[in-house]
């Protein structure tokens, strides 16, 4: 075996350990060895790279008190991400796409993940790659090879979080363009003003909301994309506030034709409308299906506890829309237990040392690297009738339980 650079992790945090591990791994090239040194056993990380098929992954110490793991490199050609993904494009950008093109890219897209796929976007816009081919790609071609496998994986953020809330706005904004395209539909139909007065009151409210979601976007803008930014995701950022600039232009413009509808005659009310809000209701769902299923899913991978507490702090004083949801555990006193950051061997503990001290109606977050179902059994049996236990997240990568105290 080939002498191996090593990297001790004991003792670090989660989101410091992720920053060592995945640059040194990508780096590796054909042949080359990576020595890791960890307090727990990493099998989510050994699973996850046996799952590549680039990497061989062996032990050479099992703990406790530690477990070192050797990574190597076995192939670097079927997996050089890049060069991969410029090569679909190319193929996308020559016209009609054939089979072959559509199942390299199902496969390209199963393979890799969504903070990877991330920084492959921005390597290739830095290298001369536009702006509108990447958007094209990942549009029509990634999310309609993978939307069901991406919403299977989703991770949902707990109550309170600020992606919960961001969610739960996008929902509400989904439930308005739905509305808009029933009222679109209709108005195909109609030749005068006389024969819309209730839907032209719909169309005033729905026009309302999509412009009031203006501080949605600078949420996003100035609070949780430079963070992202900071730990390098910075294209898909900027594809996304290519998106606002173009969303708000046109949302301005509905508003405008909806609540000064008697400046204009009907018959360009009536094209102008039907061009908005088709280009809304296509392009702003789709927006919305890439933040929730990629974008936030790589800020929930990279950023950490102590920063999701700066978002939400930040964007407490930016304000919200007028359609924000309360989130529901506003008031609840929880207690967050990360058992991924603890040595298996004093999890169980930890556990129940902090649900011993709980009071009446609190509640013990536990955030796990799998399904915590032992430990439900083990509640079912001693505390039973004196707990109530809810999954917040189910995998794949993590799982969060939330487990009240009666």
């Amino acid at each position: 075996m080939n002498a191996a650079k090593t990297i001790d992790l004991k003792g670090l945090e989660h989101s410091e350990r992720e920053k060592l591990i995945f640059p040194n791994i990508q780096e590796l090239k054909v042949g080359e060895n990576l020595r890791l040194i960890l307090e727990f056993n990493p099998l989510p990380l050994v699973y996850m790279l046996k799952a590549q098929n680039e990497f061989e992954v062996v032990y050479e110490k099992e703990g406790p008190p530690e477990w070192i793991l050797i990574i190597k490199r076995v192939n670097l050609k079927e997996d050089d991400n890049k060069e991969r993904f410029k090569e679909l494009l190319q193929e996308l950008k020559a016209g009609e796409i054939s089979d072959k093109t559509k199942e390299k890219a199902k496969n390209f897209f199963q393979k890799v993940d969504l903070k990877t796929l991330g920084l492959v976007e921005q390597e290739l816009i830095r290298e001369g790659v536009s702006h509108e081919e990447i958007r094209g790609s990942l549009c029509d071609i990634h999310l309609d090879f993978l939307k069901d496998t991406l919403v299977s994986k989703k991770q949902e953020a707990p109550p309170n979080h600020p992606l919960h809330t961001f969610m739960e706005e996008h929902k509400i904004i989904l439930d308005n363009l739905n509305e808009l395209v029933c009222i679109i539909e209709k108005l195909k139909n109609k030749d005068s003003f006389e024969e819309i007065n209730e839907d032209l009151e719909k169309l005033k409210d729905i026009s309302h909301h999509l412009v009031e979601a203006e501080n949605h976007h600078q949420r996003e803008e100035e609070v949780l994309f430079p963070k992202l930014e900071s730990h390098g995701i910075v294209e898909p950022p900027q594809i996304m506030k290519l998106d606002h600039i173009e969303f708000k232009k046109r949302k301005q413009e509905l508003y405008k034709f909806a609540h000064k509808s008697k400046e204009y005659n009907f018959k360009e009310f009536k094209k102008n409308v039907i061009e908005l809000g088709e280009y809304l209701a296509k392009e702003l769902a789709s927006h919305i299906f890439k933040e929730d299923n990629i974008l936030y899913q790589i800020a929930l991978q990279v950023l950490s506890k102590e920063e999701w507490e700066e978002v939400k702090k930040t964007c407490d004083k930016i304000g919200y829309c007028c359609f924000t949801p309360i989130d529901k555990l506003e008031n609840e006193e929880i207690v967050e237990l990360d058992l991924r950051i603890l040595p298996a061997f004093e999890r169980h503990d930890k556990i129940f040392q902090n649900w011993d001290n709980l009071k009446s109606g609190q509640i013990l977050k536990i955030i796990n690297d799998h399904d915590p179902k032992p430990l439900h059994y083990q509640f079912e049996a001693e505390y039973k009738d004196k707990y109530e236990w809810e999954y917040i997240q189910k995998g794949p990568k993590d799982w969060v339980v939330k487990i009240k105290k009666l």
